[in-house]
């Protein structure tokens, strides 16, 4: 009766009326009773874990003594069954009801379906344009390297501006990588054990060649500790390093890092001999201004490193460095190595 009813509606089209399809048979909306749930659980599930848009599932339920909804017939299911199922309709089935059930469930799926799809169009475009600007940037870093032999003093100091400006833009692609990384991560992030010294360790040795002209110090030995994080972890302080030369407008960057261990959480704060970041901006360069990134003073590797503390349980801080420039605190809570899996050091 119900196949029936949904047949005489011009929106819907009924592919079956029975569960033999119900596999790897493509639909918008699948309506169950609690028969079919009991005896396809395990199919529902795989095809609601594998979709990649909002797939909804429609319990027609009785409610009877002998099946009652909240076990379904079957104690066991009582705290899984609300993991697909996320409409019920009980009986006997008011037509408005359903119509209205049915076209809140079509019109969600539809603007997931239509997002999925931008998605996966933002990636594509994201990983074009990302192969794209580092081809054309080592390019000219390429060319800028020769012209060593053909400049003088001055002409030096202009090919070194080149090449810092190059490798920011490059720098600038990898947080752009890795925001969108954050973006596909659906539901909370897997989240484990991270050693912060081997992750902070190696990231001070990768920005030294980098800028060879800055003074990075670490003002004391960093704890052997494990974190809360993942495998970004390395691009916290990647930004935060890059940020503290980058913008730094001395002869010398100078650029500090102190990690202090606390019972439940680790600071690394990282303090520079730049210009600093007045009060009035530190909301708009960490994108929690309601313009977010489209705030002026909004930077790419801020937000990054903000969006990331949150996902973390962390947060950052910035502050006046004793240095003269900015100082830049991150908060981590600390995790046990025999409770989790330990993430590659090597991130």
């Amino acid at each position: 009766m119900l196949a029936d009813w949904l047949r005489k509606q011009e929106r819907y089209e009924v592919i079956s009326g029975d569960n033999a399809g119900l596999a790897d048979t493509d639909f918008d909306v699948g309506i169950l009773d609690e028969r079919s749930l009991r005896e396809y659980e395990t199919v529902i599930r795989e095809r609601k874990n594998d979709a990649s848009a909002f797939l909804p599932v429609l319990l027609v339920s009785t409610g009877t003594d002998d099946a009652p909804l909240d076990t379904l017939g079957r104690p066991e299911m009582g705290s899984k069954v609300w993991q697909f199922v996320d409409e019920v309709l009980p009986t006997p089935i008011d037509t408005a009801e359903l119509r209205r059930r049915l076209e809140t469930l079509t019109r969600i799926r539809a603007q997931s379906v239509a997002l999925e799809r931008k998605t996966e169009q933002l990636l594509l475009l994201n990983r074009i344009t990302r192969h794209d600007i580092r081809n054309e940037m080592n390019v000219v870093s390429g060319w800028t390297e020769h012209l060593a032999e053909n400049t003088d003093e001055e002409g030096n100091q202009i090919r070194q501006r080149i090449r810092d400006s190059s490798q920011h833009v490059v720098d600038l692609t990898k947080a752009v990588r890795e925001f969108v990384e954050t973006l596909q991560t659906a539901g909370d992030p897997d989240l484990q054990a991270v050693d912060l010294e081997s992750v902070v360790t190696n990231e001070l040795t990768k920005r030294r060649t980098t800028f060879e002209d800055a003074d990075f110090v670490i003002t004391r030995e960093i704890p052997r500790v494990y974190v809360r994080a993942n495998d970004l972890l390395a691009s916290v302080f990647r930004n935060l390093l890059n940020n503290a030369v980058q913008h730094n407008d001395s002869d010398t960057p100078r650029v500090e890092v102190t990690v202090l261990e606390y019972a439940e959480t680790v600071t690394v704060t990282v303090a520079d001999n730049g210009p600093g970041i007045p009060q009035r901006h530190r909301d708009a360069v960490l994108g929690r201004t309601e313009q977010g990134l489209d705030h002026p003073g909004a930077g790419l590797g801020l937000y990054l490193v903000d969006t990331l503390l949150t996902q973390y349980g962390g947060a950052v801080r910035i502050g006046d460095a004793e240095l003269g420039g900015a100082s830049i605190e991150v908060e981590l809570p600390k995790e046990s190595v025999t409770e989790v899996n330990i993430a590659d050091d090597g991130s």
